[in-house]
């Protein structure tokens, strides 16, 4: 008898185990990262147009994998994630973020709860087939990041989980861009991050230079180019301020600098 058992319970084992790697997605949730991608492109889009504005600086994240994920302990997953900064003067980023919810497609049902003492605030939306887009900030925060995620999906063929940066091309980098390179003294080849906007109308656009020369001051590096810009950060090592249409975001440590500038969707 004892025996029967044992063998009984290694068949029901190795079926559950075959179930798994096999068997085709009866939830949502199941579904491949593959289904998952364009609800992330296309949220990613709706919250770089709303995010947007005067007085605010923005800047695209790319499209990152995370493997380090499980979606039971004998099968590996993937999560996908986009992350949106947007940059905000002094007690502005509660204001701000209830702005960014407001502006999403009503079938994200975005929303923004606070504490009772509304020192902590959340973004929370639903982008459809368990993509979420959420946001959390405390009152006196000056940088609001919108993460637009698919949480832990099965693995998909063809999905490139390692995308190397995109080289920009001429054209793609603003005035503003090349005039604060230029300032820093010059530096390495861009690269381009860009998101659809919303209805076809374009694309938003983050273009980066990163290991660029780092100067002592950056502010005097950056006093010139950034005369008659909105200044929204003026710190030893950040500098972000908008110039038009044209979100600027400079930043530097142990002598290196990046230099961002993003045009959204309404350029």
């Amino acid at each position: 008898m004892a025996g029967i058992v044992a063998a009984w319970a290694l068949v029901l084992a190795g079926a559950a185990v075959w179930s798994v790697r096999n068997d085709p997605p009866t939830v949502a949730e199941q579904r491949d990262i593959a289904a998952a991608l364009p609800i992330v492109q296309r949220a990613g889009g709706f919250v770089v147009a709303a995010a947007d504005g005067p007085g605010q600086v923005m800047e695209v994240g790319a499209l990152s994998f995370d493997r380090d994920c499980a979606l039971t302990p004998v099968r590996d997953g993937v999560e996908a994630a986009r992350e949106v900064v947007v940059r905000v003067k002094d007690n502005e980023a509660p204001e701000v973020l209830e702005s960014i919810a407001a502006k999403l497609p009503g079938d994200l049902h975005a929303a923004v709860e606070h504490n009772v003492d509304q020192t902590r605030y959340s973004l929370r939306g639903d982008a459809g087939e368990f993509v979420g887009v959420d946001a959390a900030i405390r009152d006196t925060d000056t940088t609001i990041r919108v993460r637009v995620s698919t949480g832990c999906r099965p693995l998909a063929g063809g999905v490139d989980y390692a995308p190397a940066p995109v080289p920009a091309v001429a054209g793609q980098e603003p005035d503003a861009f090349r005039d604060a390179v230029a300032a820093l003294g010059g530096g390495t080849a861009a690269t381009v991050i860009e998101v659809a906007c919303p209805g076809g109308s374009g694309a938003a656009r983050t273009v980066v230079a990163d290991g660029v020369k780092a100067p002592a001051d950056l502010g005097a590096a950056l006093r010139d180019v950034a005369g008659g810009a909105v200044v929204v950060r003026a710190a030893a090592g950040e500098w972000a301020y908008r110039v038009g249409a044209v979100s600027m975001v400079v930043t530097a440590a142990e002598g290196a600098a990046r230099v961002s500038a993003t045009t959204g969707c309404a350029q």
